[in-house]
């Protein structure tokens, strides 16, 4: 990981914002280049084996991946890839205040300060440290007003516990960091070492003024902070078989049930066996796209149960058995 070091008086890092300066102060920030790969996947059948949302071999079954649970699992791949290396930040959304603003790549200017937005409705991103999704915390930065009024950043302070962060990249693949806490810090005493830390976590924290605007010094006094956590993605449970359908009913020549409500699932197997309840086969599959139902014009002869299969190839336990009542 490449370290910068920043020496000086007090090693201080400014971050700009109207005319005014933040008065942070790293010593040591660091930086990584690594960047998620585009994941790829393709629909296959029966005999073949594609790679799980993990990277493990994962066996299909005759059921054909469908073109929405493919792109399920691709963005999940993705997700997850980018919550290991993180992300280069494009875009942010906070939607609990109605922020929806682009990134700009900030860096330290030959002067020592933080470089700023170009845009008033813009937020900087800075650059030389941490990724989102990487770990550490990757830190932004904007406005909350100019000479002409509120900027990006002005209604920061109305953010909650447990609102919603969300950072995309230009390939349009999402971080959703939650909020944890806000703190305000006088602008000579902000706690440079935890607002950049690099070892631990995997963070995201905002930054902007706030408190009464000093016009000797030519900024406000107080530095507002909102501290946030990446939001851990649900994997797909592999290892785990998903659930049985439920309500399975057998009227006239009709066997329904009602779907399994599991993102992974790739369809039902359909079993039918004597009227004593046994000696049991395999008679139908059908697509999770498909009507939960299967037609036997003898029907009244036989009992059934119906079991559930995902996209790891995974077999629930059987439903309850149905017969014509």
């Amino acid at each position: 990981m490449k370290k910068i070091i920043l020496l000086g008086i007090s090693s201080v890092i400014c971050f700009i914002l109207a005319g005014y300066s933040y008065g942070l102060f790293p010593t040591q920030l660091s930086s990584t280049d690594t960047s998620p790969k585009k994941a790829e996947q393709t629909t296959v059948q029966t005999e073949n084996a594609a790679a799980g949302a993990d990277g493990s071999e994962r066996p299909l079954n005759e059921f054909t991946l469908l073109k929405a649970e493919v792109k399920k699992l691709i963005e999940a791949q993705k997700r997850e890839t980018a919550q290991m290396k993180g992300i280069i930040p494009a875009t942010v959304e906070i939607p609990s205040i109605n922020v929806n603003a682009s990134i700009e790549q900030v860096g330290i200017l030959d002067n020592g300060q933080m470089g700023v937005p170009e845009d008033i409705n813009n937020v900087g991103w800075f650059e030389p440290g941490v990724k989102p999704g990487s770990r550490g915390s990757a830190v932004l930065a904007g406005h909350v007003d100019s000479k002409t009024g509120p900027a990006i950043f002005f209604d920061l302070k109305k953010v909650k516990e447990g609102d919603e962060i969300i950072v995309k990249d230009q390939n349009g693949t999402a971080l959703t960091f939650i909020v944890k806490k806000q703190e305000s810090y006088e602008r000579s005493s902000a706690p440079i070492d935890e607002i950049f830390q690099t070892s631990e976590g995997q963070y995201l924290n905002l930054i902007t003024c706030t408190g009464t605007f000093d016009r000797s010094a030519g900024t406000h006094e107080e530095r507002l902070v909102v501290f946030a956590e990446l939001k851990k993605e649900k994997k797909p449970a592999k290892d785990v078989p998903p659930p049985p359908p439920d309500t399975v009913e057998v009227n006239g020549t009709f066997v329904t049930w009602h779907a399994v409500r599991e993102d992974t699932v790739a369809g039902y197997r359909v079993y039918r066996g004597d009227k004593n309840g046994e000696n049991f086969e395999q008679i139908a599959s059908i697509s999770a796209l498909e009507r939960k139902s299967f037609m036997d014009e003898k029907a009244a002869e036989h009992t059934y149960y119906v079991t559930t299969v995902d996209a790891f190839g995974q077999e629930s336990e059987p439903s309850e058995i149905a017969a014509v009542n």
